[in-house]
């Protein structure tokens, strides 16, 4: 009843607890002396032995007698020394035969004796320091189940002990976060020097513990997490005199254990995917006027289709484009010499369109055919001969346009002493006539000294030129 911190007993497990890490640090200080001075008679042993109670061991056993094969054989199942026991009880086998064939090929030199006495006597110290650690230990461990069942029950006496002592009892432990305990009892390791690739960084007392250590190195890590926020539950639970029988500790310990044991199986097999539905349906397309229109705005016109065509045997047109010397073939356009008296019929849907300020070179008839285009330069048989032949004043209509009639009879014929027979338009022809008629009397018949009737007309001239001839008389 009451504060456990309160109860004598405790404080002596506190005290015991605290003795045994002050021998840890004294067992680390005679080895160092036993290193320094033994490494005379065999400097390879201590790089061959790390664990200092082993070396002081072996050490004590070796002493400096002769180190050739048959003494190191010998020395095997020999308990002739100051400890009483055998080297083979001492090391395993992998590290006895290591240490068996470095002796004989050592270059170390004998110790004096009374070097090698002192020696012995810190060889004996270590062995016996061990040895009270080992029963405080116990004695720590045998009582903890009483004062910290829970804690005992997961973590083990020996962390729990170790794990008070540090906090300072069960309050300070209770009142700990859980982020701070991995830390505890950490050592900076000078093996690893600059080395950044250790796994778990923090290796104190929790990672110590039997518990922590069969578990798999992988998961390590988050079981060091796990156990550290179940260590305050637990802590809390002792110091209120809960669950005095360790249930509590056990329940968390097998909870940690089974989330681990999840993590540490294989994904179900949920067996290969089917793969997804083709997706082969076409997407419905919006209907009506307006989709109409945009298909037909974006279809290739008659003039393209016509450019893409090639005549059978016959030499494609080129005209040049660009700011270079690139040309581009006109394909069939143009090509009127099938036959035919009437021209293609052009679908208004996906011919080109002009705008009224440019009618295209083709004129008003080009424009019905469907033939008015930006090219230039062109000057060959079909839509560019009819334009030139409505500009001379010749009729075009029946000879491949859709304007006015297209049975191709309404013209006249008329014969010219350069082309010979021409289908013209009269009403035309007398239109340029009167047209350029006025154009002549326009900048011919004002003109002075062109028109000469009756002899050669002399303008008279200005005032301002004349000569009186009485006063040129009198001078003279």
């Amino acid at each position: 009843m009451g504060n456990v911190e309160d109860h004598p007993e405790y404080h002596l497990l506190t005290q015991s607890n605290s003795l045994s890490t002050s021998i840890d640090s004294e067992i680390v200080l005679v080895h160092k002396f036993i290193r320094d001075h033994y490494s005379v008679r065999f400097p390879e042993l201590e790089t061959l032995i790390t664990n200092p109670l082993e070396y002081a061991k072996v050490v004590a056993i070796l002493g400096n007698g002769p180190m050739d094969s048959e003494n190191i054989k010998s020395l095997q199942l020999s308990t002739n020394n100051p400890l009483g026991v055998t080297l083979k009880s001492v090391l395993d086998g992998p590290s006895l035969m290591i240490v068996t064939v470095e002796a004989t090929t050592s270059k170390g030199q004998a110790m004096p004796q009374d070097q090698l006495q002192r020696v012995v006597q810190a060889c004996e110290m270590v062995i016996a320091l061990d040895r009270g650690k080992r029963i405080l230990t116990e004695y720590v461990q045998s009582r903890m189940n009483i004062f910290a069942p829970n804690l005992t029950s997961l973590i083990g006496s020996l962390t729990a002990a170790q794990l008070l002592n540090q906090a300072g009892g069960l309050t300070g432990l209770s009142k700990t976060p859980a982020c701070n305990l991995p830390a505890w009892g950490h050592k900076k390791q000078n093996s690893t020097a600059l080395a950044t690739n250790v796994g778990i960084r923090q290796q104190g007392f929790i990672f110590q513990s039997d518990v922590i250590r069969s578990i798999p190195s992988d998961l390590r890590k988050q079981a060091i997490k796990m156990f550290a926020n179940k260590i305050v539950m637990c802590a809390r639970s002792d110091c209120f005199h809960q669950f005095r029988d360790g249930s509590e500790g056990e329940r968390l310990k097998d909870m940690c254990l089974d989330r681990l044991d999840k993590l540490q199986q294989k994904p179900l097999n949920k067996g290969a995917r089917a793969l997804p539905a083709p997706d082969e349906k076409l997407s419905r397309k919006r209907g009506g006027r307006r989709a109409r229109k945009a298909k037909e705005a974006t279809a290739m016109t008659d003039l393209r289709k016509a450019q893409n065509r090639m005549g059978f045997n016959k030499e494609e047109k080129e005209v040049g484009y660009g700011t270079g010397d690139s040309t581009k073939g006109l394909g069939m356009i143009g090509a009127r010499d099938d036959g035919r008296l009437r021209a293609t019929q052009i679908d208004q849907r996906t011919r080109a369109k002009l705008s009224a300020k440019s009618k295209g070179w083709g004129g008003a008839s080009s424009l019905a055919s469907g033939s008015a285009s930006s090219l230039r330069g062109f000057s060959g048989s079909g839509a560019g001969n009819l334009s030139l032949a409505g500009s001379k004043g010749l009729r075009t209509s029946g000879v491949g346009t859709t304007v006015g009639s297209m049975a191709g009879t309404v013209s006249s014929l008329a014969f010219t002493p350069m082309q010979g027979l021409e289908l013209v338009d009269p009403k035309v022809q007398a239109e340029l006539s009167r047209k350029r008629k006025a154009d002549e009397d326009r900048w011919f018949k004002g003109g002075t000294f062109t028109q000469v009737s009756d002899g050669f007309k002399k303008p008279p001239l200005p005032p301002s030129k004349k000569v009186d001839t009485g006063a040129t008389k009198s001078a003279t």
